[in-house]
């Protein structure tokens, strides 16, 4: 996913993706790449469209991620940030707050956003998303290829937008080597 915090767009994938991640984080490698300007002397390291605020909310949900221990735990923090979106990276108690009601290790989650491994997340996802040429948040590639965008309105997406869609084209794009999860059999691919 290329995204941005504190983009409405961005929520609303978040939120038509938390079906997906319920029916298939046993199979699913989400990365974050965040839509930035990169600048060495920005508070973070990079501009980004929404304020440092957007920043700093990027960087938690980096942490989140890297030491959110599973998916599923992972997506509760998001969830509880984007039920609080104009607050995200503004409100340090929120992050916080979503890091321990999601149940990931506080400790960890706070010492990753408030220090250098924060920030070199950060870093690392911007230049991501600099690398695979996107600057629309929000972006969804599937198995590395362009999958849909959302940007004011869904576009780019001949696969469709829903849920079940998204559901059908991972199913259609694993290789790995976990058991895929039953509800692939009511995904067949389209032909």
């Amino acid at each position: 996913l290329f995204v941005m915090s504190r983009c409405p767009d961005a929520i609303k994938v978040e939120t038509v993706f938390n079906s997906v991640v319920r029916e298939l984080y046993p199979i699913l490698d989400i990365q974050l790449n965040f839509i930035a300007k990169p600048n060495p002397n920005a508070t973070y390291g990079a501009e980004c469209k929404h304020g440092d605020d957007e920043c700093r909310g990027n960087i938690d949900e980096l942490c989140a991620l890297a030491h959110g221990g599973d998916l599923p735990l992972f997506w509760r923090f998001l969830n509880c940030l984007n039920s609080h979106s104009d607050d995200i990276g503004s409100d340090p108690d929120l992050s916080l707050k979503c890091a321990s009601s999601a149940g990931l290790d506080t400790e960890a989650f706070i010492s990753c956003a408030l220090q250098a491994e924060g920030r070199e997340l950060f870093r690392q996802s911007v230049e991501n998303a600099q690398f695979a040429g996107v600057n629309t948040s929000a972006t969804v590639f599937i198995d590395g290829h362009l999958r849909c965008v959302e940007d004011g309105g869904w576009r780019e997406c001949l696969g469709g937008h829903s849920a079940s869609d998204f559901i059908r084209d991972i199913c259609a794009a694993y290789k790995g080597s976990r058991s895929r999860p039953s509800i692939c059999a009511e995904y067949p691919p389209v032909v």
